[in-house]
C-alpha cells in the first residue's frame, strides 16, 4: 500500500535512519525513498533510491538545501531523524508541516521536554515520577559520587563517563561546566530501553526491551513484560501528552524504574522492534494519513535480540 510517493528522511547515514528506510522499504508505503546528510561517506547508497549532501542542522542554509531536496524529489514526507534536525525544526516553528509537507515528529512538548535533560528531569519531578538527582556542572559539586558526567542535550552516552575521583570535579566543572552531574542508577543489570507509543484516539503501546550495551547502542536484549515499568511509562505518556512515538531509557532500581532519558525520537531499536510486531513507524505514518489503527496485540514470547556486525562493499568510479 503506497500512502507516499517520494519520502525524505534525514540523517540517512546514522543506524536509525538506515533501519527507517529499511522498515519502509519492507512495507511498500513510500515509492521513493530519499535521504540526506552532512556527508555522503556512508553506506546509504545501498539503501536509498538517492542520497544528497545537506549542511549541518544549525547552519543558515540547512532549511533551502531541504527545499531544494524538495523540489528536485518531488517530496511529499519528512522524517527528521537526529535530534539535532529536530530540535532546529521545532525552534523554526516546524512542528508538523515544513513548507507544507507533512514532519513525522513527535508532539512538541514531548519533544522539547526530552530534548533538555535538565527539563526531562524536572518533568519527572513535577509528575511525581521517580527521577535521578541532577545538577549542572558549574553549579555545584555533585552530591555524591560515583556519578554520572553526561551532556545535557544530544545523544546521552556521547562523552558519558563514570565520575569516582572527588579529585577529578574541579577540572570537570573547568571544562564541562554546561554538562551535567546525574545520579548513578544501580544495577546497571538492569537497564531497559522501552518504546512508547500513544495513538491519536489516547491509546498506549509500549515494548520493554532489558538490554546490554556497546559502544552507546544496545547490543543485545530481551524483550520483558514488567508492570511496573508499564505502569511507569504509560504514567510520562499520558503526562506528556504524547502523540506519536518516543523512546524511553530507564533502570530498575531498588526504589522501582527510573527514567534517565526521554528520547523524542525513533529508536536505534526501531528494526528489531518493527519485527516483534511494536509497528511504530507504521503506526505513525498510517495516523498521519488518518487511517485508523488496529489493536495492538503485544508478542508475549521472551524474545532475544542481538546487534550484528555487516560487511559493506561499494566499489568507487
Amino acid at each position: 500500500m503506497i500512502l507516499f510517493n517520494s519520502a525524505l528522511i534525514t540523517g540517512c547515514g546514522g543506524d536509525i535512519g538506515l533501519g527507517i528506510c529499511r522498515i519502509l522499504k519492507m512495507s511498500g508505503i513510500a515509492e521513493k525513498i530519499i535521504g540526506c546528510d552532512i556527508h555522503d561517506d556512508h553506506p546509504g547508497q545501498l539503501f536509498f533510491d538517492a542520497c544528497e549532501i545537506v549542511e549541518r542542522a544549525d547552519h543558515k542554509e540547512y532549511f533551502n538545501s531541504i527545499r531544494k531536496i524538495i523540489h528536485k524529489h518531488n517530496i511529499d514526507l519528512i522524517i527528521p531523524m537526529s535530534e539535532a534536525e529536530i530540535s532546529q525544526f521545532l525552534k523554526n516553528g516546524y512542528c508538523k508541516f515544513f513548507d507544507s509537507i507533512p514532519l513525522l515528529m513527535a508532539n512538541e512538548n514531548s519533544i522539547r521536554i526530552g530534548l533538555d535533560k535538565v527539563d526531562t528531569v524536572s518533568f519527572l519531578r513535577e509528575n511525581n515520577l521517580d527521577f535521578p538527582w541532577t545538577e549542572i556542572v558549574e553549579n555545584n559539586a555533585p552530591p555524591e559520587i560515583p556519578c554520572i558526567l553526561k551532556m545535557r542535550s544530544g545523544q546521552g552516552s556521547k562523552n558519558l563517563i563514570i565520575v569516582s575521583d572527588p579529585r577529578l570535579i574541579p577540572y570537570y566543572i573547568e571544562t564541562r561546566p554546561n554538562d551535567l552531574w546525574q545520579e548513578l542508577l544501580l544495577p546497571d543489570n538492569e537497564e531497559y530501553t522501552c518504546g512508547l507509543y500513544r495513538t491519536k484516539t489516547g491509546d498506549i503501546r509500549n515494548i520493554i526491551i532489558k538490554r546490554k550495551m556497546q559502544g552507546g547502542f544496545t547490543k543485545s536484549g530481551l524483550v520483558v513484560q514488567n508492570s511496573d515499568i508499564s505502569d511507569y511509562i504509560k504514567k510520562i505518556a499520558i503526562s506528556l501528552d504524547l502523540k506519536g512515538s518516543i523512546n524511553v531509557q530507564l533502570r530498575l532500581t531498588k526504589r522501582g524504574p527510573i527514567a534517565f532519558e526521554i528520547n523524542p525520537r525513533f529508536s536505534s531499536t526501531v528494526v528489531f522492534r518493527h519485527l516483534l510486531g511494536f509497528q511504530d513507524l507504521i503506526w505513525s505514518l498510517l495516523e498521519l494519513k488518518n487511517i485508523n489503527l488496529t489493536p495492538y496485540k503485544p508478542n508475549n514470547k521472551k524474545f532475544k535480540i542481538y546487534r550484528g556486525i555487516v560487511e559493506y562493499l561499494i566499489e568507487e568510479t
